[in-house]
C-alpha cells in the first residue's frame, strides 16, 4: 500500500498522447490538473496500477522509473540518453554494490541511472569542471531519491583521481583520451574503462591511449544507433519517424588488467 513519501507517477491515458506528472506523496497535500485535482489522500492507501476513484479521466497510479524522472531534468547540457546508458550499463555489468566513477557530470542524466543501478549498497562518484552544471544535477537528483547514492566532486580528473578500486569508470565529455591514464590507475583489477565519444575523431585517440597502456585491454568500440516507428495496427500502419534522433554516438569500452600480458 502506498504512503506518505512514496514517489508516484499520475498518468492520464485518456488522451491522445499521455500525460504525467511525478509527485511525492504528502497527507492533505493537491494536485491540479487539465481535469480536475488530484487528492494526495485518495493515493495513499491504494496500490501501483490502480486507477485514481472520483477523478475525470483514466487516471493510472504507478512507479516512477529513472526514465520517466529523466523526462523530468532540467537539462542544460547534451545528455547521454538511457537507451544509451542502458547499453553502457551493461556492458559494464553495474549491479548493487559497485563503486563506480563518472567525469562529465552534465545533467546528472548517466548519474542517475548509474544510482539507481548500484543502489542501496553501493555509491557513485561524479566529477565535472563546471561548478553550475554540477548544481543543477545535484537538484535533478534530489527529486529522484537517489542523491544520496551519489558523492559530486568539481575536479578535472584529467592530472588525478584520489579513488583507488572502483569497479567502472564512465567518461562522457568530449576529449576522454586526455584521462584515460589517471581513470586506469583508479580502477580496480578487472574494472571497466566506458567512453561516450560523439565525434569520430576523438574515437582514434581514445583507442591509441587505450592500446598505448599496458594495463587496458580495448574490448570493443561500435556506434549507438536507434530508430523510432510509428505504428497503428487499424490502419496497417507501420513507418520510422522521419524527424528522429537516429545517431547518438560511440562507445568504447576498455577492461584493466593488473598485468601486462605475456
Amino acid at each position: 500500500m502506498l504512503k506518505e513519501g512514496d514517489p508516484v507517477k499520475i498518468a492520464d491515458f485518456s488522451t491522445r498522447y499521455v500525460k504525467s506528472w511525478i509527485l511525492f506523496l504528502k497527507k492533505d497535500s493537491e494536485f491540479s490538473t487539465h481535469r480536475g485535482k488530484i487528492l494526495h489522500n485518495d493515493i495513499i492507501g491504494h496500490k501501483y496500477g490502480e486507477i485514481i476513484p472520483n477523478l475525470k479521466g483514466q487516471f493510472v497510479i504507478l512507479k516512477p522509473t529513472p526514465r520517466d524522472f529523466l523526462r523530468k531534468f532540467k537539462l542544460k547540457t547534451q545528455i547521454m540518453y538511457e537507451d544509451d546508458s542502458a547499453i553502457a550499463c551493461n556492458i559494464a555489468g553495474i549491479t548493487n554494490g559497485m563503486v563506480v566513477g563518472e567525469a562529465g557530470t552534465g545533467s546528472g542524466a548517466l548519474t542517475l541511472i548509474l544510482a539507481s543501478l548500484v543502489a542501496p549498497s553501493g555509491h557513485i562518484y561524479s566529477f565535472d569542471i563546471n561548478e553550475e552544471h554540477q548544481e543543477n544535477a545535484k537538484k535533478n537528483l534530489e527529486m529522484t531519491g537517489f542523491r544520496k547514492y551519489v558523492s559530486f566532486t568539481i575536479q578535472d580528473i584529467r592530472t588525478s583521481i584520489e579513488l583507488k578500486d572502483l569497479d567502472a569508470f564512465f567518461l562522457d565529455f568530449s576529449t576522454p583520451y586526455e584521462a584515460i591514464k589517471s581513470v586506469e590507475l583508479a580502477l580496480k583489477g578487472g574494472g571497466h574503462l566506458i567512453c561516450f565519444i560523439p565525434n569520430w575523431g576523438q574515437v582514434e585517440d581514445t583507442v591509441y591511449e587505450i592500446q598505448e597502456n599496458p594495463n587496458l585491454i580495448l574490448q570493443e568500440c561500435f556506434e549507438l544507433t536507434r530508430r523510432n516507428f510509428i505504428i497503428d495496427p487499424r490502419k496497417h500502419i507501420m513507418r520510422p519517424v522521419f524527424r528522429d534522433l537516429v545517431y547518438s554516438g560511440i562507445l568504447v569500452h576498455a577492461i584493466k588488467i593488473l598485468r601486462p600480458l605475456r
